[in-house]
């Protein structure tokens, strides 16, 4: 037997009082016609109401939002990066830029129009959402640990840790 009980509203259904954050809150049970429901009372209404008619009831309370913490650099400085890198030669460089070019691609600053190879080396052509260009960058062959130690290096620079995926490239964060 499946039982199917609604959420919890953070409004009292007596008053509806809409329950801050942090405050206690007492939620309860009804059986009605073979089905639960659930139902929300601040405290001073459920003295009113009282335990009789419950089925089961508990105390709770509407969790703290967490406060926001900027994990990531803006956007802006990975940007920055990434142009002040266009014409260095430093492999350490190159791959740094094609990292960053990843992430900016998943940020939608840049967007892949194609890829080509000449002489061995392949590059993709990216297009510059916010300036309208189009750019080069070469797409070095990282394995899994040049991968990890470039986004260790991006984020020891930005003060922070951007997570790559080694398996694909991929960069996440927010």
């Amino acid at each position: 037997m499946d039982w199917s009980i609604n959420r919890g509203s953070h409004v009292c259904s007596l008053c509806e009082k809409i329950f801050p954050e942090e405050e206690i809150y007492l939620s309860a049970l009804y059986d009605e016609n073979n089905e639960f429901l659930r139902r929300d009372f601040c405290l001073e209404c459920w003295d009113k109401e009282g335990t009789e008619k419950s089925f089961s009831y508990w105390k709770t309370k509407i969790s703290k939002k967490p406060e926001k913490v900027e994990r990531y650099a803006k956007i802006d400085v990975f940007y920055d990066l990434f142009n002040k890198l266009e014409n260095e030669k430093d492999l350490s460089r190159v791959n740094f830029r094609y990292v960053l070019s990843l992430y900016l691609i998943r940020k939608k600053v840049l967007k892949l129009i194609s890829s080509h190879k000449t002489n061995e080396s392949e590059y993709m052509v990216l297009h510059n959402v916010k300036e309208g260009t189009d750019t080069e960058v070469l797409k070095p062959q990282l394995n899994k640990e040049e991968v990890l130690a470039v986004t260790d290096e991006i984020g020891k620079l930005v003060n922070c840790t951007p997570q790559i995926s080694p398996d694909n490239g991929s960069i996440a964060g927010k």
